[in-house]
């Protein structure tokens, strides 16, 4: 039998469920489909390959990168493979492509940079993407991180397409065999690089381009380095404008550079910026920006694009003008007269009537945080401008010359970058989520937004979600900015009503999570860094539940509590306190609560089973934890080696108890996996080609069997069905 370490679940009844250690299980066939919602997060950048007809790419954020398919008009995702360990390179921080060879692709992958981040590393592909090899750095990469915006920062020499440059945090870094290693270049400064640009006028003796320009950012401000030698030795362009960042250039075919300036990194905290024209054989810099900020208009420069086939043509965004609402520019004589787009534009939700509902505001047609605009180098009327929750992307772009009518669409299609908080499946109800950022869905029809019901209110980020087991059309629903920041539905989510009032709240915003009782009359809510919460009269009052700890293992007041409601009796409720390493129980509609294990290793959050009262599983780091007895013990599952999610769905065929689906290594494996006999055997619902890296929620569907749930970080919602599909 499988040994627990020493100490795992000291002061715990303890057992080991199951039998012999099980083997590596085996893969189901699974068809795996997103639960349509379209964007919902930053897209970070747009990167057209410059000849090639059609080609274009976008990266993001948190949700890695993807190309246009353009028969299906659908963004097909680049790195859905990518396993746990590699969770962070889903930050795609820069894009290259190859000028001469379209079939080539560099991505510049990490999300953070601090001592708990997972290093940085470049993807490189010779299939557009389809398949990958990784070459590690040693820094990390913000691709989650301020200045994420701007660029590209990752460039091939379009003379030597062997040769790539990467600007980091840390300065320049350079590969001469198509990204397989790389060095850091010595004469650079240590720096914050925030694009690098070839100009192609000029070429070494070894035949790479000559001329290369790096924007910077540090102490004393940014500014715009040149090199003339290959990238070899640096110095600071003369005569340029201070006190700014360059966020991104763009070159003509005469030579002219073109550069968008803010004060800042960006996407928020800019409040000043510019455009600017520098001649690089006199030397001569002309301030061309299109309008200046001032006073209570503040806002900064972000997107530049130039249409190469028609020089004079130059599309610039606006940053962070929150004030009178972000704006698109387009000039036609070199920045010498300016075009604003927004007040004429037309823009259609196409399938994410949403979007219009999260915006909200007078001045936003255009959106926030436009970070980047291109001009698709091959088509002079399409361009792509990016934003907090999606694109938008015209084909009417010239139109602009004319009329100035030009038409959008929130063009979205395969692109999915929601972060799911909380899924629930109430019995006879469709799937609801809560997510960051954008709140949350009833979704109605999982193939479709425009066929879901958006939340009204949506109070922004969305974390706790529950339903009452025993009447499933109450729900409620926690929500972090707004003023009560709680919500209850009696008709399933379709409809909100704001709680009367909110238990007290600390200077963390987070609104953590919420049970709700079997029959729907209590709830019982743990918010992130505070003491948890009962009500029993539908949220107008809130008062302190007794019996719990306030202080951590060290006397520290340290508080993190999730709460969790039996599935059967109203009067159960369920409390880990992930501070001491305990479960607590309440028999008392969470009046008050109890001890009944110690010692646990660190958990995700605890579910009660549907239908059967008193049972519980907690996922650790350690295994999966099993409650018969209202969590007075538990016993560990045989085979689950670690687990950070579970849920419950339908029974399969002759069997009594709900399916169990868990995200974490079962038999050395790792991965999502389900069990139909109550955790004796397992089988993996997925192979190589999904990683499922950084689950966030999971839940099984009690309507369908072997149909799973999951929210994964930065590629929204998944859903999964045995193939073929079991209904």
């Amino acid at each position: 039998m499988r040994i627990l370490a020493a100490g795992l679940m000291a002061g715990a009844a303890m057992a080991l469920a199951g039998g012999a250690f099980a083997a590596s299980p085996k893969v189901e066939p699974y068809t795996w489909k997103s639960v349509e919602v379209l964007g919902g997060g930053f897209v970070s950048g747009v990167v057209y390959h410059p000849t090639q007809k059609g080609l274009v790419y976008i990266r993001t954020d948190i949700g890695g990168a993807y190309r246009l398919d353009r028969t299906t008009n659908r963004w097909i995702a680049l790195n859905d493979a990518l396993p746990r360990a590699d969770g962070q390179l889903a930050g795609a921080l820069s894009l290259a492509v190859d000028p001469h060879d379209p079939d080539r692709l560099y991505m510049a992958a990490g999300e953070y940079t601090g001592p708990y981040a997972r290093g940085g590393a470049v993807l490189r592909s010779t299939d557009r993407g389809a398949t990958w090899a990784k070459a590690e750095l040693p820094i990390g990469l913000g691709g989650n991180e301020d200045g994420r915006n701007t660029g590209e920062r990752l460039m091939v020499d379009p003379a030597q397409g062997a040769v790539l440059f990467l600007g980091t945090k840390q300065g320049l870094y350079r590969s001469a065999d198509h990204g397989a290693t790389w060095s850091r270049v010595e004469a650079f400064p240590r720096l914050h690089v925030t694009l690098v640009a070839f100009d192609p006028v000029m070429k070494t003796k070894t035949g790479e381009t000559a001329i290369v320009y790096a924007g910077v950012t540090g102490e004393r401000g940014g500014g715009l380095l040149v090199s003339t030698d290959g990238g070899v030795t640096w110095g600071l362009v003369t005569g340029q404008p201070k006190g700014l960042v360059p966020h991104h250039l763009a070159i003509d075919a005469n030579g002219a550079a073109y550069i968008a300036y803010s004060n800042g990194l960006g996407p928020n905290g800019v409040t000043n910026g510019a455009v600017w024209k520098l001649d690089p054989d006199t030397g001569t810099w002309t301030d061309i920006t299109p309008i200046k900020p001032s006073g209570a208009d503040s806002f900064g420069y972000g997107g530049l694009s130039l249409d190469p086939a028609h020089p004079g043509v130059i599309l610039v965004s606006t940053l962070d003008r929150w004030g009178a609402g972000d704006d698109l520019f387009r000039s036609t004589d070199g920045g010498k007269t300016w075009k604003a787009l927004r007040d004429k534009s037309e823009h259609d939700t196409g399938g994410a009537p949403w979007v219009r509902s999260l915006e909200g505001k007078s001045g936003r047609a255009m959106g926030h945080w436009i970070g980047d605009v291109d001009i698709d180098p091959t088509n002079p009327d399409e361009a792509i401008y990016v934003t907090g929750y999606g694109l938008w992307r015209t084909r009417d772009l010239t139109e602009a010359d004319r009329s100035g009518r030009t038409h959008w669409r929130f063009d979205d299609e395969g692109l999915e970058e929601t972060v799911a908080l909380e899924l629930a499946a109430p019995p006879g109800e469709p799937l609801i989520s809560t997510i960051g950022d954008i709140g949350g869905f009833r979704h109605d029809d999982l193939d479709s937004a425009a066929g879901s019901r958006y939340f009204d209110p949506h109070g922004g980020t969305n974390r706790g979600l529950d339903y009452a087991a025993l009447k499933p059309q109450i729900m409620v629903r926690t929500s972090d900015p707004t003023p009560t920041a709680g919500f209850r539905s009696t008709d399933g989510g379709k409809t909100w009503k704001a709680f009367a009032a909110s238990p007290p709240r600390g200077a963390n915003i987070d609104t953590g999570r919420i049970a709700l009782s079997a029959d729907g009359a209590r709830m019982v809510w743990a918010m992130r860094d505070a003491p948890p919460y009962v009500s029993s009269d539908d949220g107008k009052t809130w008062r302190p539940v007794q019996g719990v700890t306030l202080k951590d293992k060290t006397g520290s007041d340290r508080l993190d509590f999730t709460p969790g409601s039996d599935r059967v009796n109203p009067s159960r409720f369920y409390l880990y306190d992930a501070a001491q390493g305990a479960v607590l129980a309440s028999t008392d509609g969470g009046e008050s609560f109890k001890v009944t294990s110690r010692g646990l290793a660190r958990s995700g959050p605890l579910r009660a089973v549907p239908g059967i009262e008193g049972e519980l599983w907690l996922p650790t780091t350690q295994g999966l934890m099993r409650s018969t007895d209202g969590g007075d013990s538990f016993k560990a599952v045989t085979g689950v080696d670690s687990a950070g999610l579970v849920g419950f769905g339908k029974a399969a065929p002759g069997q009594a108890h709900p399916a169990v689906f868990v995200w974490g290594k079962v038999g050395g494996v790792e991965g999502v996996f389900r069990s139909d006999d109550v955790g004796k055997t397992w089988v993996k619902l997925h192979d190589e080609r999904w990683g499922f890296a950084e689950l966030r929620a999971l839940t099984g569907d009690p309507n369908r069997y072997g149909r799973v749930y999951l929210g994964v970080h930065g590629r929204g919602i998944f859903y999964g069905d045995p193939s073929p599909v079991t209904k």
